[in-house]
């Protein structure tokens, strides 16, 4: 009896599935407000002042405010064009991507909203060409982010997005990266003749559509980043006749685990060892310095492994 009080008291409580639908929601709500924040305030206050533009339905009402003047709110155009996606979306994909979609640009119209009409004077203006790099830049890093941040709760940012994921359900067509590069070529090129200035040279006049690749590099790389994470590592798949020596070095010194696989040259039709050992970046130098010492006839592959989890890596996150 004492033995099963015991036990029963040392056994750690079993979470509750309602503690877990709260953390789930309570991220969700909080990588909505701040994808669609991100969102809008790099529209407003950095892209539009700063006269350049990027894909997208985002880049269309950039280039439509500047067209008018201001006259038409980038609000009104990123919400008419984003509605009737999402709404059609609904219908062919899955209810949890249109809607967390819908209400991303239903808050990306709210904070548009708030920023044209609380705080219009919130812009962050550089004022010669050298500098203007640094709004590019800027405003990578929030888009970048904001992309990122709706990906991992199932949404989107909405825009060319949808259209994409719908024509990959219905028609599984092959080209759709091809397609939405093609359609934010054509709305970048655009930004020539609307922010055209006769009295500038030529290169100025370029420079809105350097400074929407230089964004859209940046932009890239920081969802990336974030949606794959930052625990990136290196793969070395090695073929050698001293796998026993070799893995024996390899988890002695680097303290990695090693995989055998068998190996046939199918030249020479003699069989190998093949060893898969993945490392951290820094450790890439060691390793070529162990396969120099045990085999020095071995031959390796090494690849870039965007993120690693489990066991002697990055547990945490499983």
């Amino acid at each position: 009896m004492e033995e099963k009080e015991l036990l029963q008291t040392n056994t750690p409580p079993t979470p509750k599935k309602s503690d877990g639908k709260l953390l789930y929601w309570t991220q969700s709500v909080l990588f909505l407000l701040l994808s669609s924040f991100l969102l809008a305030f790099a529209a407003y206050s950095l892209i539009g002042p700063n006269d350049f533009t990027i894909g997208g339905v985002t880049g269309i009402a950039i280039l439509t405010n500047a067209l008018s003047d201001g006259k038409i709110p980038q609000s009104a155009i990123i919400f008419g064009l984003n509605f009737p996606l999402v709404l059609i979306s609904f219908f062919f994909v899955k209810k949890k991507f249109a809607l967390l979609t819908l209400l991303n640009i239903l808050l990306q119209t709210v904070w548009m909203l708030i920023l044209e009409n609380a705080f219009p004077n919130f812009s962050i203006e550089f004022l010669t060409n050298g500098e203007k790099i640094f709004a590019a830049i800027a405003s990578g890093l929030c888009i970048g982010a904001a992309l990122a941040f709706a990906f991992k709760i199932g949404g989107s940012t909405g825009g060319i997005d949808v259209i994409a994921v719908i024509i990959q359900r219905k028609l599984g067509a092959t080209s759709i990266a091809w397609m939405i590069f093609m359609l934010n070529i054509a709305i970048i090129g655009a930004s020539f003749f609307v922010f055209y200035d006769g009295n500038d040279p030529v290169a100025y006049n370029l420079l809105p559509i350097m400074m929407s690749a230089f964004e859209s590099y940046v932009e890239s790389k920081t969802n990336d980043s974030l949606t794959n994470g930052f625990h990136s590592a290196i793969e070395f798949r090695i073929i050698t006749d001293k796998p026993e020596e070799m893995s024996e070095a390899l988890m002695r010194e680097l303290s990695r685990g090693v995989t055998e696989l068998p190996a046939k040259g199918m030249y020479t039709k003699n069989t190998h060892s093949m060893l898969v050992c993945v490392v951290n970046r820094r450790q890439v130098a060691a390793l070529k310095r162990v396969m120099k010492r045990v085999d020095p006839e071995s031959f390796a592959v090494m690849s870039h492994v965007s993120q690693v989890l489990g066991l002697g890596f990055y547990q945490s996150e499983m």
